[in-house]
């Protein structure tokens, strides 16, 4: 498979253990961005495809930062996350796969881990920051659980339009979807509860090639000193 004409591709995970999916019931309280509805773990590698397979070096843990201008909401400042507890990588060598990656450089991907609530009282509020690009290369939206609730329906943009959804859909538990950032503006609806309350858990991994990185010292304060500016 490789992203279609419109520069996305959606595709089936692999199989997922009970240890991913209970994962998420550990998820640290996200102090930073949204409206108290959300959980959040965060991780970063350096990918480099060798003898081949893409090979993961986790690196050491930082903050999340990103630009103002990809997230008015929380940009421009370190968001300190914990760090993800279990394995992903086959999950993202198959994102890899869909795209398929540029196997000729080394990448750089940020790894979140969320559950977005909702209930009577919270709305469920899965983008704060609206019709959006997240500022890589490309971006992959994995959803693993979807319990009590309705919404989450994805649109995707073109860049030069971004006013006028070209595709529409709620991926179900199970299902990815991966797009080229730089092409498409993406957003994804609230979720309802259908009752009292529900979740839904996802993982979000977006890639930049290394000499892109957005990792260290220096990413980080060009890009909080971006936001100041």
């Amino acid at each position: 498979m490789t992203l279609n004409a419109q520069r996305f591709q959606i595709f089936d995970l692999p199989r997922t253990d009970d240890d991913i999916l209970k994962s998420f019931d550990d998820l640290a309280f996200d102090e930073y961005i949204g409206n108290g509805n959300r959980w959040r773990r965060f991780s970063q590698y350096r990918l480099e495809h060798k003898d081949g397979a893409w090979d993961f070096e986790r690196l050491p843990h930082r903050p999340y930062v990103t630009y103002s201008k990809f997230n008015p909401v929380a940009g421009g400042i370190r968001r300190h996350y914990q760090p993800i507890e279990i394995d992903l990588t086959d999950h993202i060598r198959e994102a890899c796969a869909q795209i398929p990656l540029p196997e000729d450089d080394i990448w750089q991907i940020n790894v979140h881990q969320y559950r977005v609530i909702a209930t009577k009282e919270l709305q469920g509020v899965v983008v704060p920051e609206g019709v959006h690009q997240d500022g890589h290369e490309f971006v992959v939206i994995s959803v693993y659980n979807r319990v009590g609730i309705t919404g989450a329906e994805l649109t995707l943009r073109a860049a030069e339009d971004k006013e006028t959804p070209i595709f529409t859909a709620t991926l179900p538990a199970g299902q990815a979807i991966a797009f080229d950032d730089r092409a498409l503006w993406h957003y994804v609806t609230d979720i309802v509860p259908v009752e009292e309350d529900g979740h839904r858990d996802i993982t979000v991994v977006s890639f930049s090639r290394w000499n892109e990185r957005w990792y260290g010292d220096a990413f980080e304060e060009g890009a909080i000193a971006e936001g100041r500016g």
